[in-house]
């Protein structure tokens, strides 16, 4: 049953609207409308703004959102509601480089963080090719279960990996890899977000231009072909573009995985396999999933040390075998 589309962009939008506000106005220090014109207090307000809260809410918005836009073209890619970055691997495979990175390269921690981006998207295709040629069998297209029976594979042996190569790292870099392995918000300063967030919008625009072509991919192999799609040439493209989205955004939010797969999915039921509208909302679905989680983590769970992808996991995990029992 689909619902009308401008009523969902509207809901969303002002959800998100609300959603940040609310980010900004609570944590530790709360902060309301009044204090925001104490200027006895201005330049602690600013540096809990625009050094703290502010720099989160964006790495979750852009993260989130990117995560979401990922899900859904894997979804799209391999005709599987279950598709996702995280259980296809890719995100284990950013986190294989940064962790590598981090423990044997002899760069400065800072210029290691600025290569992350290039770094992290050459790990995760070489991760999802490994995915794709496990599932792989001659004269046969891709079977969908066995490509998340061997994602999930890769993913926890490479996981596996990070974990081992903990041990090589400093303290300062081991606690950069734990958050990131359990899905805290680490991309959450100015450095971060102004060299993901350019690549991360460009991909945004790229993924919104292949609409027409990716409703084509709902139809059938032969259908498409005869509408002139040259389906090998465009499945390689959305891959890229998938795994680019996920690459990226796992640097600003850590392993988070479940999040394209929530948004993607619920995004179909309520607009059917129109992507014009599917792109954009399922965009702003994940950012109001993962900024959710992040400020309730952050308000009610204060000094506990919670990350926020054990939230998001704590409803995707029941949401994926829900997904995984009702299919045939």
């Amino acid at each position: 049953m689909t619902s009308s589309p401008k009523k969902v962009i509207v809901v969303l939008f002002i959800s998100l609207v609300c959603a940040s506000l609310l980010a900004l106005s609570f944590g530790e220090s709360h902060i309301n409308l009044i204090t925001l014109f104490d200027n006895s207090k201005q330049s602690e307000i600013d540096l809990i703004l625009f050094n703290i809260r502010l720099p989160r809410i964006l790495a979750s918005l852009m993260g989130g959102g990117s995560l979401a836009l990922a899900g859904l073209l894997l979804q799209t890619l391999t005709q599987n509601p279950l598709a996702d970055s995280g259980i296809l691997g890719i995100n284990a495979g950013a986190g294989l480089v940064i962790a590598s990175l981090l423990a044997f390269g002899k760069l400065e921690f800072a210029i290691s963080q600025s290569l992350l981006p290039s770094l992290t998207i050459l790990g995760s295709y070489a991760t999802i090719l490994l995915v794709y040629l496990l599932s792989y069998k001659p004269n046969h297209n891709i079977n969908p279960n066995r490509l998340i029976i061997a994602g999930v594979g890769i993913s926890t042996m490479m996981s596996s990996l990070i974990v081992t190569l903990v041990s090589y790292v400093d303290r300062y870099k081991i606690d950069y890899i734990n958050n990131w392995l359990s899905g805290q918000i680490t991309g959450d300063n100015w450095q971060s977000l102004l060299i993901c967030s350019f690549p991360l919008i460009i991909l945004w625009g790229l993924t919104y231009s292949q609409y027409q072509a990716l409703n084509i991919m709902n139809l059938n192999e032969y259908t498409a072909t005869a509408l002139g799609l040259n389906l090998k040439k465009q499945r390689l493209f959305i891959l890229f573009l998938a795994t680019s989205l996920a690459a990226i955004s796992v640097i600003l939010v850590g392993n988070i995985s479940f999040v394209g797969l929530i948004a993607g999915h619920s995004v179909k039921r309520q607009l059917g396999n129109n992507h014009l509208l599917t792109i954009p909302t399922s965009l702003m679905v994940g950012m109001l999933i993962l900024l959710i989680a992040d400020t309730l983590g952050r308000i009610f769970l204060v000094g506990m040390g919670i990350p926020t992808g054990l939230l998001v996991a704590i409803v995707g995990a029941p949401y994926f075998l829900y997904l995984m029992l009702k299919m045939d």
